[in-house]
């Protein structure tokens, strides 16, 4: 407090203890101290909050892990077996050659090799650092591993390392807590790294194993730091901003109106003691003395009030939004990795081409197909649509699509496959939700397809030489509708050249503006105009056509297609190699020894000879020029009559060597353009020469008969 009173006070002294600079100051103390109250407690819930989205996303993880291996085998026999025997050797180095031959045998399991497949699809598909089943050794504060997917360098069965005693405690005192069973922990070896897991129990309902999940917490750590200081600049930068704000607003609206008094009542006793009867100072301030600030006071309290909660309240929304779309986006890349996506599909297999697409209505959807070798002579063709949208349809169709290609595998039939799928998913249905399924098996060699439609859309055949048309097949119960249910099964014969298209109700029943449908006559309209296609062609032509109908209306379904070209069985022989000079004798060679197989002519056999030094030649020079490529070369020999066919084969640039016009062989060598004479005199030489550029393929035949 002030030795004087404020009419002893110098001009500068009043400043000093004005109440303005009171306010300054408690202004700018009081919005320091909140500052940092406020650093510490977003600090804080910014730090649990990134803490708690990658624990919950790896506790997530480890749960659907071990709810699809407990449907394909039993991890608790496989734990009880592997911590067995580590039981009897406890604390033994687990590098020693004695202490790994008595796990050597797991690797060999059956139901070892199912979990490691299913953990390693979970570990391939999501941006974890492992996902394993393991188990905690109290005793030794051990972690004994069972299953390691990693690839580099995995842990092998019965491996075990040391880890803090707090997790142990953390996993085997709270395994029946209910609560989200999880490890935070800082060690030389990984770093910051967070562990959640769930049980593993067996037949008595004792815990034999964690499926685990690690995910590295460095980024969070970072994340905090670059928080804590970004922060701390933004709120220095408010602080003094706001404290110069609100200095301006309360002289303007405190200390303004407090003077305006003072001035007020110093001219009421002047105008008394002049005597002048004026009565209006106090009335044209139009100030309420006393009751108006501190109203104003309660005004902004309230205010300063509201908008802390609003800011909380937009916080945690904003990180709400933000952890929702970071696993949205997660939960797309999953879906989409676990889906066939790599086209050419199957280069080596020249019988077929197929090609797939899958446009999701929201970030995951319940469509998917699936397409693979049963064996050499077999592809599997599936396409599926699940009731629903969303999370919990891509969850269904997950599982759909495992059981799927599982029992496709096997090599029953399809109706076999979907009724068994069917009984499978039946089994634990609560939600009651279904899936629609065409599921088809190509024989290469015949062409026959045999297929089985559980409730999903008719399939679209092309004939060679024809246009596509609507197959419709007949229809059994969708799967997870009734269990028991039963399917039939039929077959189409596919010639050479014929296309197969199938497809979800998303594309027949697209909605415009008009809330009109896209329907399957404009389906066969698209697919007609690009007939002569490659597969991908196909499925290109039916996206545009579905866009350009749709508009700006919103895509209400999931949009998947799949399309086969059958090219029938090749029966010769194919020899690839990298397209280098030098490996011009060994391409001969191969040719030649097929050309011995049934005595070919040597002037034949050396125009053949002469044609491949050729053409091989002009690979090896220009199709990958400056880089170096495959070269494919196949032989194909017809004996009724006898002719023999060579094709080559490059992923190079396009380049058709018959466009260029023949050179004039009557002028001399002098007045000839340079090159083209080597093609020339292939053309002369053989019987027949044909390019086709197809599939990002060149592929150049020659044919030679030899009668």
């Amino acid at each position: 407090m002030p030795e004087k009173s404020i009419r002893e006070m110098s001009k500068i002294e009043r400043r000093y203890y004005s109440l303005e600079a009171r306010v300054f100051n408690a202004v700018i103390n009081g919005s320091i101290i909140m500052g940092i109250v406020s650093l510490i407690i977003g600090l804080g819930l910014f730090t649990y909050s990134q803490a708690s989205r990658y624990i919950n996303t790896a506790h997530n993880l480890s749960r659907s892990a071990e709810a699809i291996i407990d449907k394909v085998a039993d991890p608790s026999a496989l734990a009880e077996e592997v911590m067995g025997r580590y039981a009897s050797r406890k604390s033994a180095d687990p590098e020693s050659d004695s202490y790994q031959a008595d796990f050597s045998d797991i690797e060999e399991r059956e139901d070892y090799e199912t979990i490691r497949s299913v953990l390693h699809d979970f570990l391939e598909s999501s941006d974890v650092y492992d996902v394993y089943l393991a188990m905690y050794d109290r005793e030794n504060s051990a972690l004994v591993y069972i299953v390691d997917p990693i690839d580099d360098d995995p842990a092998t069965p019965g491996w075990w390392e040391a880890v803090e005693p707090r997790e142990v405690s953390d996993f085997l005192d709270k395994v029946d807590s209910g609560n989200t069973l999880f490890s935070i922990s800082n060690t030389e070896a990984y770093g910051w790294l967070g562990t959640a897991g769930v049980p593993v129990r067996n037949a008595e309902g004792e815990v034999v194993a964690f499926f685990l999940t690690d995910v590295t917490l460095g980024t969070v750590v970072m994340s905090v730091r670059f928080f804590a200081l970004t922060y701390a600049i933004a709120m220095a930068v408010v602080v003094n901003l706001f404290a110069v704000l609100l200095v301006f607003k309360m002289k303007k609206s405190v200390v303004k109106p407090i003077n305006d008094i003072a001035a007020a009542a110093e001219s009421y006793v002047a105008d008394k003691r002049a005597g002048k009867s004026v009565n209006d100072h106090f009335a044209m301030l139009n100030i309420s003395t006393g009751d108006e600030i501190e109203n104003l006071a309660l005004i902004m309290a309230d205010m300063e009030r509201e908008m802390g909660e609003y800011e909380d309240n937009l916080t945690a929304v904003t990180a709400e939004k933000e952890r929702i779309g970071t696993e949205l986006s997660l939960a797309t890349r999953i879906q989409a990795d676990m889906l066939p996506n790599i086209f050419p599909a199957f280069p080596e297999k020249p019988e077929f081409d197929i090609y797939a697409s899958m446009a999701p209505a929201k970030e995951v959807g319940g469509d998917f197909y699936d397409f693979f070798l049963v064996d050499d002579k077999h592809l599997c063709v599936t396409i599926a649509d699940v009731s629903g949208k969303g999370v919990p349809a891509a969850l269904f169709m997950m599982m759909s699509k495992i059981m799927l290609q599982n029992y496709g595998m096997t090599g029953l039939g399809p109706a076999e496959v979907l009724k068994r799928v069917n009984a499978q998913i039946c089994k634990n249905n609560r939600e009651e939700m279904f899936v629609t399924v065409w599921l088809g098996i190509l024989d290469l060699d015949t062409g026959v397809l045999t297929a089985a439609n559980a409730g999903h859309e008719y399939p679209m055949l092309k004939k060679p030489g024809g246009e596509f048309e609507l197959i419709k097949d007949r229809h059994g119960l969708v799967i997870g509708g009734v269990d028991g249910a039963k399917y039939k099964e039929y077959t189409l014969t596919l010639e050479p050249g014929a296309k197969l298209f199938v497809y979800t109700d998303g594309v027949a029943e697209a909605t415009n503006a008009e809330n009109q449908l896209f329907g399957t006559d404009r389906t066969l309209r698209a697919l007609n105009a690009a007939s002569g296609g490659s597969p991908k062609d196909v499925i290109e032509s039916v996206d545009r056509a579905v866009a350009e109908f749709v508009g700006e209306a919103p895509q209400f379904d999931d949009l998947t297609m799949v399309c086969l070209e059958y090219n029938g069985r090749f029966d010769g022989k194919e020899f690839t190699i990298e397209a280098k000079i030098e490996n011009l004798p060994a391409v001969t060679d191969f040719v030649n020894a097929e050309l011995e197989s049934f005595d070919c002519p040597m002037k034949a056999q050396m125009q053949l000879d002469i044609a491949i030094d050729e053409l091989f030649s002009n690979i090896a020079h220009y199709a990958y020029n400056p880089e170096i490529g495959a070269a494919t070369v196949r032989v194909e020999v017809n004996k009724e009559p006898l002719s023999v066919t060579v094709t080559f084969i490059d992923n190079g640039t396009p380049y058709d060597p018959l466009a260029k016009a023949d050179p004039d062989v009557t002028l001399s060598a002098e007045e000839r353009d340079v090159g083209g004479l080597g093609i020339f005199l292939v053309k002369k030489s053989m019987d027949d020469v044909s390019y086709e550029y197809k599939n990002g393929k060149n592929i150049l035949k020659i044919k030679k008969n030899m009668v």
